[in-house]
């Protein structure tokens, strides 16, 4: 498998590669161009002034010595009219022109381009005879000089520019292997781990996201410990009365009266059992997000008010106030669901207000949303406490003789979420409590 580093490198090297061949290929087609046109310039005027020394009379010295100081940089050759070399300066392994093409050049008047861009023929006339002057220039070292540079100032540039990219692609790669080693730590369960990337881009932020993710799994962690712990503490909590007292009505002599009441006792604690599994269940369907979610429009106010008559005996027998605001109020939600919030809610109002206390339950409707307001007057929930109520198996003030699951908030609190509402509470010791559940009127929208 090939790793990042190596992908980087290789995608770097043929990118510069690509880019160098092109870019010289290129640059070579507009320089060759260039070099042509001021080549073929100056060899017209090396050629004229070649052709003023040569035409004045007996100026051979002269001749010799413009012809001495042009081979360093020229290829000269001279025809007469029969086509022969009269004078030249060529190297020895360059050969002589067609005598064809040479007999063309003598019969023009004007300067001859020909087919080598670097080949410049001019026919001229001394003392009524025809010459062509053939004039190259000595370019041979010239361009292999070039591109000896020009190769070499390639190789650098690939060399530096690898080099560097080396370094830089270490720095890229460096937090990304710092990621997977995390992972790794993470697959093993530590979810402690974290990542120390402090950088202003696509990588910072997943290191961010990633330090963002272990927190949570941490948190969950925990809190799944936690919920092990509380669960087996529940259920080993009441087990432990049921097996208690049932060892206690083995003694035959206890009276009916004490055995009524263990019996009342066991029946209590299986009961709360019964009601703890059945609220786990919830929870972990819930939890689950593949609990059934099914909203229809209905009457709000009429299914608080069932409720609430459902539950009379319970509230007749603390002798209780009931104050309703509930007009008429139609709702898109899950109508089950709810129903459990209601009935949880209420039956928490019950339970902990005082005798001869009042519980007040209001339904308003604004422009988008409903609220559903129940208050009672009972002993109320302290600041530590109300940060903590919504969390499973938490019972605030256990010292309380109001035993519970302490799952019904957390049941609560779940099927809000679903509906896109949230959970609002208002406390204070002695002075009763407050919960606010605010619900979108219409999820369709």
């Amino acid at each position: 498998m090939k790793s990042i580093y190596t992908r980087l490198v290789l995608i770097f090297i043929s990118i510069i590669l690509l880019s160098l061949v092109i870019t010289f290929f290129i640059a070579s087609k507009y320089f060759i161009k260039h070099v042509e046109t001021e080549v073929q310039s100056d060899l017209v005027d090396v050629g004229e002034n070649f052709i003023t020394t040569y035409s004045k009379p007996n100026n051979q010295n002269g001749v010799d010595a413009t012809l001495q100081i042009l081979s360093k940089n020229f290829y000269i050759t001279l025809y007469n009219e029969s086509g022969k070399i009269v004078l030249k300066n060529t190297a020895p392994k360059k050969k002589n022109l067609k005598k064809e093409k040479v007999l063309k050049v003598l019969n023009q008047k004007n300067v001859q381009k020909e087919s080598n861009h670097y080949l410049i023929a001019l026919p001229f006339e001394k003392d009524g005879h025809k010459y062509a002057l053939f004039i190259q220039p000595n370019i041979d070292r010239g361009f292999f000089k070039m591109r000896r540079v020009l190769f070499f100032s390639l190789l650098t540039t690939l060399i530096i520019g690898s080099i560097t990219f080396l370094f830089v692609a270490k720095l890229l790669v460096k937090p990304v292997k710092e990621l997977i080693q995390a992972t790794k730590e993470l697959a093993k369960g530590n979810y402690d781990v974290q990542v120390k990337i402090k950088r202003k881009d696509e990588i910072g932020l997943l290191a961010s996201n990633f330090n963002l993710m272990t927190n949570k799994l941490n948190n969950l962690e925990e809190m799944r410990s936690e919920f092990v712990s509380n669960v087996s503490h529940e259920i080993q909590s009441p087990l432990t009365s049921i097996k208690g007292f049932a060892k206690v009505l083995r003694n035959k002599q206890l009276t009916d009266e004490k055995r009524e009441h263990y019996l009342t006792i066991i029946e209590t604690e299986s009961e709360r059992l019964s009601i703890m599994s059945e609220r786990l269940l919830k929870l972990a369907s819930l939890d689950s997000e593949q609990h059934p979610f099914q909203p229809t429009t209905y009457k709000l106010d009429e299914q608080v008010r069932k409720i609430i008559l459902a539950l009379e005996p319970h509230w007749e027998s603390k002798k209780l106030q009931l104050v309703l605001n509930l007009p008429q109020t139609e709702i898109v939600a899950d109508r089950l669901l709810l129903e459990q919030v209601w009935i949880n809610l209420l039956q928490n109002a019950i339970k902990f207000s005082s005798i001869a206390g009042y519980i007040k339950v209001d339904i308003l409707e604004l422009d988008q949303i409903i609220k559903v307001i129940i208050s009672d007057s009972g002993l109320g929930i302290s600041k530590e406490d109300r940060e903590r109520i919504f969390e499973r198996f938490y019972q605030a003030d256990r010292s309380r003789n109001k035993k519970g699951t302490g799952l019904g908030l957390s049941i609560v609190q779940k099927i809000v979420e679903m509906h896109r509402g949230k959970i609002e509470v208002e406390s204070d010791l002695g002075k009763g409590t407050s919960f606010t559940i605010i619900l979108p009127n219409n999820l369709e929208t």
